[in-house]
């Protein structure tokens, strides 16, 4: 268990299950700075997923509170429905308030049996409702429909870090609300506009994170890239910071990204800049089917100036399963990635979020799988064969070149056939066949599959083949396994 903040009494208690200790609950120190003079009466504690729901229950009963508040989110809703049971049949005088983005339908708000859920950006909603309910005054209304805050009143969260925080975890900050896009598989396609928060009163808020010891931040902004000034404000900020191991992650939308932007990414130490690339799919037809306007050469141009002029770490998506797209369709996108030499390509599978424009109509004819986190199963132009296949693709893919394992290794791959595509998925497709399982593979394995499926291809002879796997092996700090299928 986690505790990032802690107070004397709990008569209110905010928390989550993360999916890691690494991430932090931004959310909810959001909602603890607005509880104003009741921050003195509340907790927030956190919990990951690797923890046990009978263990969270009885963690959160001993603190004894009057209101607990849950954020829900698709990651955490299964556990989190178990351990709200538990409450519910030990302490049925608890107050308990859902809020998350798993909370937009009011019937899966009650299949939970909260007593209140809260839909939308909840500072004062849940402030307000936490005093009425400590005053025994409860409103009648269970389910709350919170209306935005205004941005430049807000109380800023950054203080509720606590240097545990600051050591060992992320930093989530937020310096805008919003998406100037309607994508039809994101949750952000539901706001009416992009909302900023005051600028020098953040940039304060950060000094003051940095001046603690602050160095890895992530912007929680969904399209960081809007307004230029801002964006080279906020960049000559950071590059005025004398940190070299500052760490800092912006989502951008590539074919967005001025001279200007580039001037200053280019400013930066190597890997100081971690840059989330949303390409999502390079089909014209799909994205209007998806309500998405994006010129994929342009972003593909980006992507290779970013990677050969900037010392930024890119990391670009691809969807697999958006209304129209083919496997040949992906398959074209992960080329071009390819080529383009992003660090990081994630293959990842839709998922059915509610409230989105694909959790209703436009997916009408995509099968989901029911369970949290909703992946598509199968759509009209994939098979639920070729989506299981995506799947391991991904995953190998993560192993292999995402974590870059084998960087001097796989160039070799890329020639055993036409397309990067094809050459992948033929060694994802050897991987399967003898080990039927996606986790729990040891490097050495991975090596040995590579190697194998190398020769087997004659791609270079066998000599050639083991002295770059040996190399991409050797060069992981802390390696002494024997390599012994080298010398078969």
């Amino acid at each position: 268990m986690l505790i990032c903040i802690m107070n004397d009494t709990a008569a209110i208690v905010l928390a989550t299950a993360n999916a890691r200790y690494s991430h932090c609950a931004f959310g909810l120190k959001r909602l603890w700075a607005a509880l104003g003079d009741q921050r003195r009466h509340a907790r927030v504690v956190e919990f990951t997923l690797r923890q046990e729901a009978r263990e969270i229950a009885d963690a959160l009963l001993a603190m004894k509170p009057r209101v607990l508040g849950f954020g829900v989110y698709i990651w955490n809703v299964e556990l989190l429905t178990r351990v709200i049971r538990i409450i519910r049949d030990a302490a049925p005088d608890i107050f308990l308030v859902l809020g998350g983005p798993e909370m937009v339908d009011p019937a899966d708000a009650a299949s939970l049996e909260a007593d209140y859920v809260i839909i939308g950006e909840g500072e004062h909603s849940f402030a307000s409702l936490a005093a009425r309910l400590l005053a025994d005054a409860p409103p009648a209304k269970k389910i709350i429909e919170a209306a935005p805050p205004n941005l430049d009143t807000l109380p800023e969260p950054y203080d509720a870090y606590t240097d545990e925080d600051i050591r060992h975890r992320v930093i989530y900050v937020e310096s805008a609300r919003g998406c100037p896009y309607r994508c039809a598989f994101c949750l952000s396609a539901r706001d009416e506009q992009v909302r900023y928060f005051p600028l020098e009163p953040f940039l304060a808020s950060m000094n003051r994170l940095l001046q603690r010891g602050a160095r890895r931040f992530k912007f929680t902004d969904r399209t960081f890239n809007i307004k230029e000034e801002r964006v080279l404000a906020v960049l000559d900020f950071f590059l005025r910071q004398p940190y070299p191991d500052m760490q800092l992650h912006f989502e951008i939308m590539p074919d967005r990204v001025s001279a200007g932007m580039f001037e200053k990414m280019a400013m930066f130490s190597p890997n100081a800049l971690h840059l989330e690339v949303g390409i999502q799919s390079v089909s014209a037809q799909t994205q209007r089917n998806i309500n998405r306007n994006q010129d994929v050469e342009a972003a593909m141009e980006t992507i290779r100036r970013l990677r050969n002029h900037t010392g930024a770490t890119l990391h670009a998506d691809l969807i697999v399963g958006l209304p129209g797209d083919t496997k040949d369709v992906i398959g074209r996108g992960f080329d071009m990635l390819v080529a383009a030499q992003a660090q990081e390509i994630q293959v990842g599978l839709l998922k059915r979020l509610k409230g989105t424009a694909i959790a209703g109509e436009l997916g009408r004819n995509i099968r989901f799988d029911a369970r949290p986190p909703y992946e598509v199963l199968e759509t009209p132009t994939l098979t639920s064969h070729d989506i299981r296949q995506f799947k391991r693709f991904s995953r190998y893919f993560d192993l292999y070149y995402n974590k870059r394992n084998f960087s001097e290794t796989l160039p070799l791959l890329w020639e055993s056939a036409d397309r990067p595509f094809t050459a992948f998925s033929a060694l994802a497709d050897y991987v399967w066949e003898r080990e039927q399982k996606t986790h729990h593979l040891p490097l050495v394995r991975l090596a040995e599959h590579l190697y194998r499926h190398l020769v087997a291809q004659s791609v270079r002879s066998p000599a050639v083949l083991a002295r770059a796997i040996e190399g991409d092996f050797r060069r992981l700090k802390g390696r002494r396994d024997k390599l012994p299928f080298l010398s078969q």
